[in-house]
């Protein structure tokens, strides 16, 4: 049940960031296509701010499974090289929910906690550990860790490894075709925004300048001023598909081997 309802709250998540960033792009919203925006924006009223306790209690939920996961292996990697390195992989790939689910919690938890606000305290989080000795470094090392969790989503899609968790035999091919389809396009997608945000970190801490961080909503942005408004529209169904694809492994989740 954990890991059920973490993939539909991630799913509420990605689905709600991708249509948030495909409005922008057509001009029907200002920006705002990032997770401490979102959870800002859904906090003005009632409704939003129980749509966030079901995503914050979710993450949590998602990321105590895949903890769980790690340490038990229900699928049966094993304890040498390769079995180690994927049981790690599946740890790292925790630390992007994670992040989302802090900055969910601060915003519940922060009185006039905004899009603004919660960028600016970002900021000046970064400079604080810049102006520390070894605040540069630390900056750069958060960098590498969210590059290599984007990494770790690539090698997650191309080794098949989430078919593992889908009990999709039954389906009819068309589906399980489909399925299949929206986890390479959410899988990519998530990879491409997670790495460049890892990216700008490192550059941050190379270049000693807080403001190279880039978050969601900037990085969909880079990929529109940058490289194409192609990238950005397709990065942006990606996301969506994402969010279809966690639904769906939430309905077809295996939580073992058998």
């Amino acid at each position: 049940m954990l890991a059920v309802y973490g993939c539909i709250s991630n799913g509420l998540l990605y689905t709600f960031i991708g249509v948030i960033a495909l409005l922008s792009f057509f001009k029907l919203q200002d920006g705002g296509a990032d997770e401490s925006s979102l959870m800002a924006f859904l906090r003005k009223s009632t409704a939003g701010t129980i749509i966030i306790w079901i995503i914050v209690l979710g993450l949590l939920s998602y990321i105590s499974w895949r903890i769980y996961e790690t340490v038990t292996d229900p699928y049966g990697y094993g304890k040498n090289a390769k079995g180690i390195a994927r049981r790690t992989g599946i740890l790292f790939s925790s630390i992007a929910d994670a992040l989302i689910a802090w900055s969910a919690i601060k915003t519940l938890f922060t009185r006039g906690a905004g899009r603004d606000t919660q960028s600016d305290a970002q900021h000046e989080l970064i400079q604080k550990l810049i102006r520390e000795n070894d605040g540069a470094g630390l900056i750069v090392a958060v960098g590498i860790l969210i590059c290599i969790t984007a990494f770790v989503q690539f090698i997650y899609l191309f080794s098949k490894t989430y078919l593992e968790r889908l009990d999709i035999d039954r389906l009819k091919p068309f589906y399980k075709k489909s399925i299949s389809v929206l986890a390479w396009m959410g899988y990519c997608s998530r990879g491409i925004i997670v790495g460049i945000t890892g990216i700008f970190f490192i550059r941050a801490g190379l270049y000693k300048n807080a403001d190279e961080v880039v978050n969601t909503d900037k990085a969909f942005d880079f990929l529109g001023d940058h490289i194409g408004h192609t990238s950005f529209i397709v990065v942006a169904i990606g996301t969506v598909a994402y969010g279809l694809f966690m639904f769906l492994l939430g309905r077809y989740y295996d939580p073992d081997k058998d």
